[in-house]
């Protein structure tokens, strides 16, 4: 077992009824990418809840930044006095990432070894993958023994070859064909085809997502004050949706497919989360009498 197959092996059993329920694969995406979404959203409360909370006090960090930026000991003291006395976890924002990322890996393995996890070749009597493919080369298929889609869907296409090669064997097949398109090939740049779009709507949601993230939380963004951390934020937005874009045309449609339902879904939550939890205004910092400057000044 790797180390992601706590969380793939539970979720390939979800993956897996799904299917057999809606007989599309297509479909079995979106659901599968819902549930999984509706999984997760207690976790996405409570970051958007730590960022609203984090928002409303950065002028009183900045201050502190400001007043003790020569003794980091004591900022740290009294940011953490901060966060206690307005009830901060300091990783609010962060723990809720830090968890959804072993999924997110989960849901990816799932997608792109559905043999393993879907169709559970191997187990409860069936044949192994490396059988299967080896019978399916006798009948003429030529698909990389590394691609698990591809198995699949040639499967799928010889399934009567497959049924005399392994007879009383009840092998789940898939079909990945949804509204004309076939979501187990790769999209290819030197062929126009519809499977195009999904590179691009992969890329496009995928910046709408990072861009709508950053504006709505902008000032939470910005509370490093430094140009440092607006040009890494800038760079992000624009990193993710190339890599997006890449790993769309290199691997099959599927997997893009995913990509774009799981970047609407975001959207969506985004505005919603923003309309029931919108950002808190900042706090406001009364100015300092002049005799409380003065005495600071001679602390100095």
């Amino acid at each position: 077992m790797g180390i992601f197959d706590i969380i793939n092996i539970p979720l390939g059993y979800l993956f897996r009824y799904i299917y057999l329920l809606l007989q599309n694969y297509g479909w079995t995406l979106v659901a599968f990418t819902l549930v999984t979404k509706a999984i997760l959203l207690p976790l996405t409360i409570k970051q958007q809840k730590s960022m609203s909370k984090m928002q409303a006090i950065q002028p009183k960090m900045q201050e502190l930044q400001k007043k003790y930026q020569y003794d980091k000991e004591k900022l740290n003291q009294e940011t953490m006095k901060l966060y206690q006395e307005n009830k901060i976890n300091p990783m609010g924002g962060c723990l809720p990432l830090l968890i959804q990322f072993p999924v997110l890996i989960a849901l990816y393995n799932i997608i792109r070894s559905p043999l393993t996890y879907v169709v559970q070749l191997g187990k409860h009597g069936l044949p192994t993958i490396e059988e299967v493919y080896t019978a399916l080369t006798n009948l003429g298929s030529t698909v990389a023994v590394k691609d698990q889609i591809g198995i699949a869907a040639e499967m799928t296409r010889l399934s009567e070859g497959l049924s005399a090669a392994f007879p009383g064997a009840d092998m789940m097949h898939i079909d990945f064909t949804f509204f004309g398109l076939n979501l187990s090939q790769t999209p290819t740049l030197t062929v126009l085809s519809p499977l195009l779009l999904i590179p691009v709507l992969a890329g496009l949601t995928t910046y709408l997502s990072s861009w709508l993230s950053t504006k709505m939380n902008k000032q939470t963004s910005s509370s490093s004050n430094t140009e440092g951390a607006a040009g890494t934020m800038q760079m992000m937005t624009y990193f993710f949706p190339l890599m997006t874009v890449f790993f769309s045309v290199s691997l099959p449609a599927g997997l893009g497919f995913y990509w774009i339902l799981s970047n609407v879904i975001q959207i969506i939550q985004q505005f919603v989360m923003h309309r029931f939890f919108p950002a808190q205004p900042p706090e406001h910092v009364a100015p300092k009498h002049f005799r409380e400057r003065e005495a600071e000044r001679r602390k100095k």
